[in-house]
């Protein structure tokens, strides 16, 4: 009967082997589909429903020709064959200016003309109906995008059940107490005790130990480029971290300006219902919609800060140059675009979003000497969007260096709710610039 304990020290084994292996699971690149959900020639009106269409994917955007402010609706079905509405559905608002690699990608763009934002869809969605609320549209196309997370290998769903309760670094002493037990248990079955235990098989026993571990953890990811964290930098994931396996698209690599004048503040739209967790296939899913569907070099943002407060390097280049996007036409040379990931119209960010905003805005214009109350002035450059508030080639000046993306384009962004806040938070970045006196040589 002893041998039957055989049974609970496999079970334990195939818990606590992939809570050790979990950590070194890289997540699955990125993969974008496009699936029409209108036919080739059909022209659809206001009302107009597709059919239920399946998709594999946690993040969308819908793509059309005709009319250019056309909105559409969204219902997404679950995996336990529920619907319900997506969030957030609102036209692109991201767009290169005209000259820059950016731009030379996206005229190279298949399909239709026009795209809504990236929509977050969630990790069970299983297809979706896309309905036409208002304006006329032809070729309709759902790009949809899986970004899913890191998987555990196959046998760990009783691993799986537990990630939730014990995360982090804490898993690690619990699956080596899990197999640690599995051990036991075995030793127990062969009737196993500690006076058996001679010197001669002390190195065996160790040994024997070592494999098992060894087994249960694969070899670790090579580690990112070295790269120096600029002083003053407050906490973020790096791109190495989030993205390391995700190409910048143009040859030459991520273009900078000479110098940085000003922040613009966006919100991605799309859900709020996201848990910290979502965050990284987030923004690895926009990185996917811009430079897949989008045509774009890379993602169209400097930064991204979730309403969790946490910090995440955007596009290639490094966090201390002024590296420029395509986060608002027109606009992007000498910019920076922090965009937080929600939907502001209606809803404020989070107070751990907001002070992150905060932090961020102010270490960022800090290191580029920017004064956000002396303002700025720039020349409106020429877009592929045609979206700007002014002709191509006018000077603008503003009296503040944090300008809402509505500010500047014909958008909603960064919503109304979150827009209506901009008083205050300008007046908590100013309170935070630090910037360090010019440097001068006294010759004698």
């Amino acid at each position: 009967m002893r041998r039957l304990l055989l049974l609970p020290a496999l079970a334990l084994v195939l818990m606590g082997a992939p809570v050790l292996a979990l950590q070194s699971t890289a997540p699955p690149v990125p993969t974008t589909e496009d699936l029409p959900v209108s036919a080739p020639v059909e022209q659809v009106a206001e009302g107009w429903v597709s059919t239920e269409t399946p998709v594999d994917a946690t993040l969308m955007g819908v793509r059309w020709n005709g009319d250019p402010g056309a909105e559409f609706t969204v219902e997404v079905q679950r995996a336990d064959g529920t619907w319900d509405a997506a969030e957030g559905i609102a036209g692109d608002d991201t767009e290169p200016d005209a000259g820059t690699p950016d731009a030379a990608r996206q005229a190279t763009q298949p399909g239709p003309e026009h795209a809504t934002d990236p929509v977050w869809l969630g990790e069970d969605a299983t297809a979706v109906r896309v309905g036409l609320e208002a304006g006329a549209a032809s070729d309709v196309t759902v790009a949809a995008i899986d970004s899913s997370a890191a998987v555990a290998p196959s046998g760990s769903a009783g691993a799986l059940g537990v990630l939730g309760i014990v995360d982090g670094p804490d898993r690690y002493g619990f699956a080596l107490a899990l197999l640690g037990l599995a051990l036991l248990l075995v030793a127990c079955a062969f009737r196993w005790s500690p006076r058996r235990l001679t010197r001669g098989r002390v190195p065996a026993f160790v040994a024997l130990g070592a494999i098992v571990l060894a087994a249960c953890v694969p070899a670790a990811p090579p580690p990112p480029p070295p790269t120096g964290t600029p002083p003053g930098q407050p906490a973020m994931t790096s791109r190495a971290s989030w993205g390391g396996d995700l190409a910048f698209k143009c040859a030459g690599g991520p273009v900078s300006a000479t110098s940085l004048k000003f922040a613009v503040v966006h919100h991605t739209a799309g859900s709020n219902s996201y848990a910290p967790g979502n965050s990284v296939g987030i923004i690895r899913g926009i990185y996917a919609y811009h430079v897949n569907t989008l045509r774009y070099c890379d993602v169209a943002y400097n930064f991204f800060v979730d309403k969790y407060g946490q910090i995440f390097e955007g596009r290639w280049g490094g966090t201390d140059k002024p590296i420029i996007g395509g986060h608002s036409g027109g606009f992007n040379t000498s910019s920076t675009g922090i965009a937080v990931l929600g939907n502001y119209q209606t809803s404020n960010v989070p107070a751990a979003g907001w002070d992150a905003v905060v932090r961020l805005l102010r270490w960022k214009l800090s290191v580029h000497g920017v004064d956000p109350a002396l303002g700025f002035s720039t020349v409106v450059a020429s877009s592929p969007c045609g979206c700007m508030h002014w002709p191509a080639g006018t000077l603008v000046s503003f009296p503040n260096a944090i300008v809402g993306h509505r500010e500047l384009d014909a958008t909603l962004c960064p919503g109304g709710s979150f827009f209506a806040q901009f008083g205050a938070l300008r007046s908590q970045v100013q309170s935070g610039i630090s910037i360090p006196p010019p440097t001068t040589t006294t010759v004698l």
